[in-house]
């Protein structure tokens, strides 16, 4: 609940509300903290409901395993071999699209007791380990990158889709549109069009050919919408009314190595490795954050050498950028620290562990 000046003042869990993304038990109760945080302020917490009116079991409305090998399925697996979520992607008509790590999505509606499942797709339909979700006007769009476990390492993904938002509501599910899909994406997580199952080229910049799609945003008049590649250090901007691409280069104007961590290596070091990503208020520069030498994450495609927050300024109304500076962040360890070397990257035994993962810009 909120208060008249828009303040959160009551949280509240609803067991009866909750839905499993495969067939689940629950083995401990629901609980939250009490007490103060860490600005002396009072937490607060309920939790009502009743599990028993869940949605925990194996299959999705249709009558489909929500993940392959269930019991009590139609008889053909979806391609969901792993429904790990990812991100749960929040739309303005109270759906939320939860991406999957080994592919396919559900779109669920929030509204409902308990919350309910009104679009499933396949793996094939939609390929796995997506993260970003921005929505344009009544359009959803939402991209698939790499796994974040070990299996990634030699994964390379960058494709993103568009969902009519609207047409859940009608009980209708629609076709997820292809916006865009790299020629090079290997066959993992549900795609089948590439032309290997590996990638081995690592992350070093000037070596690597993988791709990883990941953090995304809109432009301030929705005209555009731009996805991070993490590993490539480039952005790919879509018109929203043709889907037509641009791709614009993080590493160009320099701002990342003029902000380097000084002990990394100085030959690689105009490495953003850019991964969520805010707009601005004025709608002029987007915010991203830029991953570090020794990342706590997704190891094998996010080492980057300028942590902190990459300001891009956006330009050719919207359909471009260029990153003008890094707000670097630090987090220096000197003791007990260990030296690191992610999959595919840099060896570092500096004392820099600032890892920037997400930017939220806070309306004031």
């Amino acid at each position: 609940g909120k208060n008249e000046n828009n303040l959160i003042t009551q949280l509240t869990f609803d067991k009866s509300a909750s839905i499993g993304l495969k067939d689940l038990n629950v083995t401990d109760e629901a609980t939250f903290f009490t007490g103060t945080n860490a600005f002396g302020r009072s937490l607060i917490g309920a939790v009502t409901g009743d599990y028993g009116n869940a949605d925990l079991g194996p299959l999705t409305p249709s009558g489909a395993c929500k993940e392959d090998g269930c019991t009590g399925g139609n008889g053909t697996d979806p391609g969901r071999k792993n429904n790990l979520p990812i991100c749960p992607n929040p739309s303005t008509n109270d759906n939320i699209y939860v991406t999957l790590a080994g592919g396919g999505l559900f779109v669920v509606d929030v509204m409902s007791t308990p919350m309910k499942i009104v679009g499933e797709y396949t793996g094939s339909e939609v390929n796995g380990a997506g993260c970003a979700g921005v929505q344009v006007d009544d359009t959803m769009y939402v991209d698939s990158g790499v796994s974040a476990g070990g299996a990634g390492a030699n994964q390379s993904t960058f494709t993103v889709y568009s969902f009519d938002d609207t047409a859940y509501s009608s009980g209708s599910q629609p076709d997820a549109h292809l916006v865009f899909k790299d020629a090079t994406n290997t066959n993992t997580i549900g795609n089948s069009n590439g032309n290997t199952t590996e990638n081995l080229s690592g992350q070093i910049p000037g070596f690597t050919t993988r791709r990883d799609s990941h953090g995304a945003a809109a432009t301030a008049d929705g005209s555009f919408v731009h996805f991070v590649d993490r590993i490539q250090n480039v952005v790919e901007t879509f018109d929203v009314k043709t889907d037509s691409r641009n791709t614009y280069s993080l590493t160009e104007s320099g701002a990342c190595s003029a902000r380097a961590v000084t002990d990394y290596n100085a030959t690689y070091n105009n490495d953003p490795a850019p991964d969520l990503m805010d707009i601005t208020p004025d709608g002029k520069y987007f915010a991203i954050a830029f991953r570090g030498p020794a990342p706590v994450t997704v190891g094998h495609g996010a080492q980057g050498s300028c942590p902190g927050v990459g300001i891009v300024e956006i330009s050719d109304d919207g359909s471009s950028g260029r990153l003008v500076d890094v707000l670097r962040t630090t987090n220096t360890v000197s003791d007990l620290k260990s030296s690191v070397k992610p999959d595919g990257g840099l060896f570092f035994d500096g004392d820099e562990r600032s890892d920037v993962h997400g930017t939220i810009v806070v309306y004031k």
